[in-house]
């Protein structure tokens, strides 16, 4: 069973990797790490600084001892250019993590970047966690000190094993109104009460295979967690080898197969395919033999699940209260949001060629009117999308009807 992603950040600064050797083609990344309590840092405590770009990468790290300094401890490391990472941070004390600081993005570029101070909170890890996601809701259920628990909306709830006919199932130890059935990649749970939407394991993305692929002649190079498959020329051509290392350098990703001989570069940059006109997360070039294919690379999902995207058009309709349409796409094949009226929940399904919703359900408050017949003008354009692009300033735009126009258009605040 994954740890949580706390437990598995704290544990990932136990052995410092090196940063980059090489400074050309890096840029400096610099800020200040501290904490809110009125605690003053022993001259033994350490802070450690990484920035991870994909495929497990490290893109730098650094390590600050206090030495009779106190918070912020200023810091600097040095990434490849044009790769966009998330920057995490640590500080022990006696080797002990006591404080830590996750998941700040860095986007892709080429100058410096100050991040001024940056606030750590303390160290709560949960062991052998295991997060799920249901509708709208994140839950996490884990031992945490020598209880398991159940950790969603900001909360820790102490849970208790209870009988069960199959799978595991626990209950609140205070509250019986909380109780959570696990059934493998399935997991029953209701929240104080509040039966939660079907709830499905979240993949960690280390598990997840990465694909890229290409057309004409048809190729494809899948990533699994120990070995990579490369077929070319529609099937023609097929290779098995362990999965190569990666190497960060500025701008792009590389994987070398020298016993195939061959070498996949993956730059972070969108993507259509040439076929179906559908986006993804990256471009892919792949050396095989004394020819160079290219295609795309990820999963196009990537491009929609994440922060929560604001509708700012729908049609051509003035909008009502713009600030309370969102669409948020949680993981592959779960939606949630808001309409501006009632809460929506439901599925979406991307095929090779397009992508679909499924009936969405929603709560049952009423409102004035204009806010109803948004509402249902929003609904009535889920039902209608057929595929979905991403413009060149980063808007979301779901596209379908008669006239394959845009329905809908979002963006991340």
């Amino acid at each position: 069973m994954p740890r949580s992603v706390i437990l598995a950040g704290v544990l990932a600064f136990a052995s410092p990797l090196p940063a980059p050797a090489q400074e050309d083609g890096t840029r400096s990344i610099s800020g200040g790490v501290g904490y809110m309590q009125r605690i003053a840092l022993p001259p033994e405590a350490r802070a450690t600084v990484i920035v991870e770009g994909r495929f497990g990468s490290r893109l730098g790290q650094t390590t600050v001892d206090a030495d009779g300094q106190q918070v912020p401890l200023p810091f600097e490391l040095r990434v490849p250019e044009d790769l966009a990472g998330q920057l995490s941070a640590v500080i022990r004390v006696h080797g002990q993590p006591r404080w830590i600081l996750q998941n700040v993005s860095i986007g892709a570029g080429t100058g410096p970047v100050d991040l001024h101070e940056l606030i750590l909170e303390p160290v709560t890890p949960m062991a052998f966690a295991t997060e799920f996601v249901c509708g709208d809701v994140t839950v996490s259920v884990g031992v945490l000190g020598a209880e398991m628990v159940l950790r969603a909306e900001g909360r820790d709830i102490p849970l208790m094993q209870v009988e069960a006919a199959s799978g595991a199932r626990y209950q609140g130890v205070r509250d019986p109104e909380t109780e959570v059935w696990n059934k493998g990649d399935n997991a029953t749970i209701r929240l104080e009460g509040r039966n939660l939407p079907d709830c499905l394991r979240a993949v960690p993305p280390e598990e997840a295979p990465y694909r890229a692929r290409g057309n004409e002649p048809g190729w494809m190079v899948v990533l699994a967690e120990q070995a990579a498959e490369i077929t070319a020329d529609y099937g023609e051509i097929t290779h098995n080898v362990p999965r190569p290392g990666v190497q960060a350098i500025p701008g792009a990703y590389l994987f070398d197969m020298p016993a195939v001989p061959a070498r996949l570069t993956i730059r972070e940059t969108l993507c259509r395919d040439d076929a179906t006109g559908m986006p993804y997360p990256d471009s892919a070039e792949l050396a095989l033999d004394d020819r160079v294919l290219r295609g795309c690379g990820g999963d196009p999902a990537d491009l929609l699940i994440g922060p929560a995207w604001q509708v700012t058009a729908l049609g051509q309709a003035e909008l009502v209260e713009p600030e309370r349409l969102s669409l948020n796409f949680i993981t592959p094949g779960r939606v949630a949001g808001s309409s501006g009226c009632n809460r929506l929940v439901g599925g979406f399904t991307l095929t090779g060629e397009g992508l679909q919703f499924g009936a969405m359900g929603s709560t049952l408050m009423a409102c004035p009117e204009p806010l109803m017949e948004q509402e249902r003008r929003m609904l009535d354009a889920l039902e209608q999308i057929t595929r979905f692009d991403i413009s060149e300033d980063g808007a979301l735009q779901l596209i379908g009807g008669d006239h394959d126009a845009v329905l809908i258009e979002a963006r991340r605040p």
